[in-house]
């Protein structure tokens, strides 16, 4: 009898699944799934026993099994405070969150960081961070739509790149500069690349730290994989965090239908969902793994992060090479030596960028800026200042033997 409830139990999370990605409709969605169990109950039941009491007693057991991928939980999660934000409205309402470290005299462009993930946001050790580079101009550190205290949207399809580019263009604009340098980290390298395709005039230099696999060609961003940087404990914790039957289920129908998801587990639930998991794998994120406490876990975004990469937006505009070749500002590419994302990305960057100067930072992984901060911020400072770099430059197409990371 239990198996059978739990058999009842699990058809009637894939019948709700399969129901989101083919009606997009959250009563459907519902409807389905407890007919499913209705039905399910009642052919098991007889089968087992003779009288009404079988379906009963299927139907109840399955609906106390179904509360393991049902019940959302409780609680939420706030971003870790940061003093002095300041806002910037978009037209439909909503707001990111800008922190904006001043120099005292600034001569100049402002530079604008661009965080990762997609829709990892850490404000809170990335502002203090960034503001060793605020000596001869301003920082503008944001917390990307969907992200940290920045306004979740409604409709979760709404996480394009076009919307993060519209969005990058309205920070630009609230700096007051008419030309500035972007940081592009991690999946921010993409949306900081996109907008200087689209306002080639308007970047003065790109930073592009930890780079993934740049979307040249018509191809779709491709999102690195964090496990290959943990050990075989750490993996464990991590893949029994992601199987609980609420995880599971959430995941797959937001691999469906990300606005029924939406409906049926908000952002409230599943950002304090998504920073559990993602905890699980910040030792990827170093080359030493003690060092996991200099990175936050208290801003992500669940929506902004799986649904670009589970439905990119065919509408975006492609990053094209021959518009790429507009972009004549220096571009420095940062590859950390204990990066998870792969070595075999960079050649792209070369192709997309022949102006671009490659570096290697030793002793840092994913997270360089914030692992060698005192390197990290000579570097950039060198480069944006054009003087000799403190790192020399590296051959792309040659692994080097002190790279540790994936390749």
């Amino acid at each position: 009898m239990i198996i059978a409830a739990v058999g009842v139990s699990v058809l009637a999370a894939v019948i709700m699944i399969w129901f989101a990605g083919v009606t997009g409709s959250v009563l459907w969605t519902v409807v389905a799934g407890l007919l499913a169990a209705l039905l399910a109950s009642l052919i098991i039941g007889l089968l087992l026993r003779r009288d009404v009491f079988g379906p009963l007693m299927v139907f109840g057991l399955a609906a106390l099994f179904s509360l393991t991928w049902l019940y959302p939980g409780f609680g939420s999660v706030r971003p870790d405070p940061v003093a002095g934000i300041e806002w910037v409205t978009r037209p439909d309402g909503s707001q990111l969150a800008l922190h904006v470290t001043r120099a005292s005299a600034p001569t100049e462009p402002p530079m604008i960081a661009v965080h990762g993930g997609p829709g990892v946001a850490d404000m809170a050790h990335d502002a203090p961070a960034f503001a060793a580079l605020a000596t001869d101009r301003d920082v503008y550190v944001y917390d990307r739509v969907g992200t940290g205290t920045s306004t979740r949207l409604a409709d979760p399809t709404g996480y394009t790149t076009a919307r993060e580019v519209q969005d990058l263009e309205a920070v630009r604009v609230h700096t007051g500069a008419s030309r500035v340098v972007l940081h592009g980290h991690s999946w921010g390298i993409l949306i900081a690349v996109a907008y200087a395709q689209e306002h080639p005039d308007r970047v003065a230099a790109l930073v592009l730290s930890a780079p993934g696999e740049l979307p040249l060609d018509g191809a779709q961003p491709v999102p690195g994989d964090l496990t290959t940087r943990l050990d075989g404990g750490q993996k464990a914790q991590l893949y029994l965090r992601l199987m609980r039957p609420r995880n599971v289920f959430t995941y797959a129908l937001t691999s469906a239908d990300a606005r029924v998801a939406h409906s049926l587990a908000g952002d409230r639930e599943m950002d304090r969902r998504f920073r559990l998991i993602y905890r699980e794998s910040t030792p990827a994120l170093f080359c030493d793994a003690h060092l996991v406490d200099r990175v936050g876990t208290t801003s992500l975004g669940y929506y902004a992060h799986y649904v670009p990469q589970l439905h990119p937006d065919p509408a975006d505009e492609p990053l094209d090479l021959q518009r790429l070749a507009m972009i004549k500002a220096p571009v420095l590419v940062i590859k950390p030596a204990c990066d998870y994302l792969p070595w075999s990305s960079l050649p792209g960057y070369q192709r997309a960028f022949p102006q671009s100067q490659f570096v290697m930072v030793p002793g840092a992984g994913h997270v360089a800026y914030l692992e060698q901060p005192a390197l990290y911020t000579s570097l950039v400072n060198s480069f944006l200042a054009g003087q000799r770099l403190p790192l020399p430059t590296i051959d792309v197409n040659t692994v080097p033997e002190a790279y540790h990371g994936t390749q």
